[in-house]
């Protein structure tokens, strides 16, 4: 029997998208026979078997509106599946769908940045479409009741796999069929983010006592690399804010608490424990509770809330409830232009500081956030990379990241060093994360077993005119190079806000003021215990880890971004 020529193209098609959109397949049930993990490959088979009849049927159904209903979904979440890969060379988990719906706010950015996917991904779609909603070619009639089993079809294998995801606490969608696998995890974490319910908040428990500082300032930069960070004079990264470098104490490089903006800041703010992680980010006071019960004014500034549609303007997992404890509340609106948020941030930050009282400042950088084309002005875009023996992205985005950091970030905390009143007031620098630049991956926030220690390297640094304050944090800072962590910021907060050193040692292992005795490490993924207690961390070597040696950072050509 000879095959119309519609039928020989419908197939050729399917099997065009199939094979383009899943990757790793044969990959995966290869390493399941070795690992002699028989019981998973079995199910890793029939569920990949399932799943082809399933495309057969929504493909091939006699009805076009059925085959019209099941091509836009599964055409959608093949084209997701193969946009991701463009960028990050693997497939994407449960915890992506929930970071991406935490930073959806970034969606245009992150479209800016990763523009190259766009056009093959919409090709994909395309062609996907088509396959799907074409013609069968075929003229066999279907029974009705045969014609509904059908037309539900592709709903058994997107029901096995949230089942499996379910049952493996967030994994085990490794290499399923991506037909699927994205609508799987897409409607398990919408039931999630629905129905997750946290207990309350503790009240402060602890009795503080005179606080060592009058001002208290953490500022939290956006991307920042810690080998973009430097207090070297002339270094070619950070030379203005060098020039100034008195008041400060550097404990570079150090280690983020995730690799992920909202997960970093929600750490900090939240005053995260690493013993309990799970249970201290959904019940510890947070950090504007302690600041107000020793007495401090409380102040947010958010130099991104510009890029957030969503009534309200809150992030990184903030809510209205946590709002009560601010006293005054500055979300940057879009009139301003994005290489200018940070002067704006600094402006703000000097006038709450020139009032004298008790305050505190919690402030979010816009920082080196991506597309970094837009985070300087035209004139201050080199066209070319400043180091030639960084391995990493395009010359290109490499350059226009260090001109990023140049501007926003060196420019901006020279300002804010030397305008400040450092009276009584001390100041801690960080940054959310850090930035993968290998190619073919993201910059930052990777999941699971894909993420590159790069994305938790950041800088930290302390600014104090203090004597004593100085002498115990510059103590600290030589005895443990390398194990700074945004996890001894909470306890260095509160006793720098009058909290006793031995309260907090009844909470916390580490200090900025005391000791940084544990191995830095960064968390991953599933933060709050939506699946499971046991958080996915990440052992990091700060030095060891670091793409470039020092002499190759003072070497680097400086003219690139003057």
């Amino acid at each position: 029997m000879r095959l119309k020529p519609t039928l020989l193209v419908k197939i050729g098609l399917l099997l065009l998208v199939i094979n383009a959109t899943n990757h790793g397949a044969f990959s995966r049930a290869h390493f399941l026979l070795v690992d002699k993990r028989l019981i998973t490959l079995v199910i890793f088979g029939a569920i990949w078997i399932l799943s082809l009849a399933a495309i057969l049927a929504a493909a091939f159904h006699p009805s076009p509106v059925v085959r019209l209903f099941w091509a836009v979904p599964l055409s959608v979440a093949g084209t997701a599946a193969f946009a991701y890969y463009a960028v990050q060379q693997s497939e994407f988990f449960i915890f992506d769908v929930l970071n991406f719906w935490s930073a959806r706010h970034d969606t245009n950015r992150a479209l800016d940045f990763y523009s190259g996917a766009i056009v093959p991904s919409l090709t994909v779609f395309f062609v996907s479409f088509v396959a799907f909603s074409m013609p069968t070619g075929l003229s066999t009639e279907v029974h009705r009741p045969m014609r509904f089993a059908l037309s539900m079809a592709p709903l058994l294998p997107i029901v096995l796999m949230i089942l499996v995801v379910l049952y493996r606490d967030g994994k085990g969608s490794d290499a399923m069929p991506k037909q699927f696998a994205p609508l799987s995890l897409t409607v398990l974490a919408a039931y999630k983010i629905d129905t997750g319910r946290f207990p309350d908040r503790h009240q402060v428990q602890l009795t503080p006592g005179t606080p060592l500082v009058r001002a208290l300032v953490l500022m939290v930069d956006e991307s920042v690399r810690a080998d973009h960070v430097s207090l070297e004079p002339g270094n070619p990264y950070t030379p203005e804010w060098a020039a100034v470098r008195q008041p400060w104490i550097d404990f570079s490089p150090a280690v983020s608490g995730s690799n992920c903006s909202n997960n970093s800041n929600a750490l900090l703010r939240f005053m995260a424990n690493p013993r309990n992680l799970s249970t201290s980010i959904t019940t510890n006071p947070t950090v504007w509770q302690y600041a107000k019960a020793a007495g401090f004014r409380t102040v947010y500034i958010d130099a991104q809330a510009g890029f957030i549609s969503a009534y309200g303007k809150l992030q990184n997992y903030m809510t209205p409830a946590e709002t009560n404890s601010i006293d005054r509340l500055y979300k940057l609106d879009a009139s301003i232009p994005t290489h200018q948020l940070d002067d704006e941030l600094v402006r703000i930050t000097l006038s709450e500081l020139s009032r004298g009282d008790r305050v505190f400042i919690y402030a979010n950088k816009n920082g080196a956030h991506f597309p970094y084309v837009n985070d300087a002005p035209g004139d201050k875009k080199p066209p070319v990379a400043i180091d030639g023996n960084f391995v990493g992205n395009d010359p290109a985005t490499l350059a226009t990241y260090a001109s990023a950091v140049r501007w926003s970030t060196d420019r901006t905390m020279a300002k804010l060093t030397r305008d400040a009143n450092w009276n009584g007031m001390t100041m801690i620098y960080t940054s959310d994360h850090g930035q993968n630049f290998s190619p073919g991956h993201l910059t930052h926030c990777s999941s699971a077993s894909n993420v590159d220690p790069q994305e938790g390297i950041v800088p930290l640094m302390v600014a104090t005119e203090d004597p004593g304050l100085r002498q115990r944090f510059t103590g600290v800072s030589q005895r443990f190079p390398g194990h700074g962590s945004h996890f001894a910021i909470a306890p260095t907060l509160m006793e720098l806000m009058g909290y006793a050193p031995a309260d907090i040692a009844s909470i916390y292992d580490e200090s900025l003021l005391h000791n940084l005795d544990t191995k830095p490490r960064f968390v991953s993924d599933d933060l709050f215990g939506v699946f499971s207690s046991q958080a996915n961390w990440h052992d990091v070597d700060p030095f060891t880890q670091r793409p470039r040696t020092q002499t190759a950072r003072q070497h680097s050509v400086q003219a690139q971004v003057n």
